[in-house]
């Protein structure tokens, strides 16, 4: 019984002594990373002053443990400032807005994000971020990034976003992104000479750059882009073209894209060539389009999934054809998702009867800014559930109302053309100028007639002598 107690009190005695070590150790460390945040918000040379940072602890999803976040945005910081190692529990580090003139070679096993956007990084060397394995976001966007070397990116191999935005990349290595093996989401957008690079004039890009087949969304908006080949069978949802050059839709897309944007392009006309491999697309935009200036019978036939489409501020676009989404049954419709639909700021006039299915099953139909041409072959318009925000231009009785507050019987054709009802007017004109010419030159005497009167004695223009007064001729 004695043994027991006492190797029941040597166990507790340990437990004790362990547990005690344990607050020690764990207490010393919390006084180093105390010592390494202060190290790094707080450096001696900028201690109390507007340009340290400002570091905040929170609790990280999923478990709530512990997580640094630290902001030295709009500090004027340059590259030599700053310590490449990080504080323990570094989660996020905002650099952004600062003179960095290149990217920092930081160490850190816990920093999820980085953001060095908005600084004078010109290049990035190989094995740059090999010592951030834990890094999830990476933006360089808005900078001066004209060369980037083949290792950039190793060791990150859970990197899911890149951002490259607003740079001057005009070269891209082969396989330069072969070691993002879990990417999600790339923005290369707005390197204007990107065009130039091989992928991009006659390559695969996903094959000659290396990308995963994970990517979801892929964004190059204003690469000056005239041609583009995706692979077909890419996994890929989002898409984004915007400001390019290109006259058609690029025919090899993934078919699995959901989302496509190919606004502000050089298209005249969307034509059913242009969505054909689109099947899955779910949101089409369409917008900005300075050359656009219709939709082509069947070019939207294909899009029987589509949700949003959106032709905003296409100022050109003047026909919107009445199978556009093809021949429509009078009874249901063929595009049962379709629920947005906006033509704001385009020229259409009017719009075919035959688009009622479609048009009536709609959540949301934006036509502000339409000339709208409020006759009786767009009186149908009048009776969708759904306010569009239309206006009439004409007939002038009703300029400036909104279609549904018009009057029914305000919306009539003319069974005459406008120009006939001139046609009358200057006719009826023409002939009352005849009449009132006439009746004067009836009134007037011929010019054959003499007026002949009878001069005698007692007329007033008979012949008068005037003798002289006698009188003064005796004086």
């Amino acid at each position: 019984m004695g043994r027991n107690t006492c190797k029941s009190r040597a166990r507790v005695t340990f437990l004790l002594l362990l547990l005690v070590a344990l607050v020690s150790s764990s207490l010393a460390a919390e006084n180093i990373a105390a010592d390494e945040v202060d190290r790094f918000c707080y450096p001696d040379s900028k201690r109390d002053t507007r340009h340290s940072c400002e570091c905040n602890n929170v609790s990280a999803a999923p478990w709530g443990m512990r997580a640094l976040r630290i902001d030295c945005s709009y500090k004027e910081y340059r590259t030599a400032d700053l310590s490449e190692l990080l504080p323990l529990y570094i989660d996020t580090l905002d650099l952004s807005w600062n003179a960095l003139d290149k990217a920092p070679g930081f160490s850190s096993d816990s920093l999820h994000q980085l953001n060095l956007m908005h600084n004078n990084i010109s290049q990035l060397s190989g094995n740059n971020f090999a010592r951030l394995a834990s890094l999830r976001e990476l933006y360089l966007s808005w900078n001066s990034i004209s060369q980037v070397e083949a290792q950039t990116f190793a060791g990150l191999p859970h990197l899911q976003v890149l951002d490259l935005a607003h740079n001057n990349l005009r070269s891209l290595p082969g396989q330069l992104l072969a070691p993002l093996l879990v990417l999600t989401s790339l923005d290369l957008s707005w390197n204007r000479r990107l065009n130039e690079t091989a992928q991009l004039q006659t390559g695969d890009l996903y094959r000659d750059l290396g990308i995963n087949w994970k990517l979801n969304t892929l964004r190059l908006d204003a690469c000056s882009l005239r041609q583009l080949r995706l692979p077909a069978g890419a996994p890929l949802k989002e898409l984004s073209l915007r400001r390019n050059l290109f006259r058609r839709v690029p025919a090899q897309l993934p078919l699995a894209l959901l989302q496509l944007d190919i606004s502000d392009n050089l298209l005249e006309r969307l034509l059913p060539e242009d969505t054909a491999n689109l099947t899955q697309v779910r949101q089409l935009f369409v917008e900005d389009m300075s050359l656009l200036e219709g939709v082509a019978a069947n070019a939207l036939a294909r899009l029987e999934l589509l949700e949003s489409l959106s032709f905003q501020n296409s100022r050109h676009m003047n026909h919107f054809d009445g199978d556009a989404f093809g021949a429509l049954p009078k009874a249901g419709s063929s595009f049962p998702t379709l629920r947005s639909l906006s033509f704001r700021g385009t020229i259409l006039r009017s719009f075919n009867a035959t688009l009622s299915p479609v048009f009536g099953q709609l959540t949301e139909l934006d036509l502000n800014g339409l000339p709208l041409h409020c006759d009786c072959e767009l009186v149908w318009l009048k009776r969708l559930p759904v306010e569009t925000g239309g206006r009439c231009f004409k007939p002038s009785r009703i300029r400036g109302m909104l279609v549904t507050s018009a009057r029914h019987e305000a919306f009539s054709c003319d069974t005459w053309p406008r120009w006939a009802y001139g046609l009358v007017v200057l006719t009826l004109i023409a002939l009352c100028a005849v009449g009132i010419y006439l009746i004067v030159m009836g009134l007037r005497p011929h010019r054959g007639v003499t007026m002949r009167r009878k001069v005698g004695a007692g007329s007033p223009y008979a012949r008068v002598t005037i003798e002289p007064n006698r009188q003064e001729n005796l004086s």
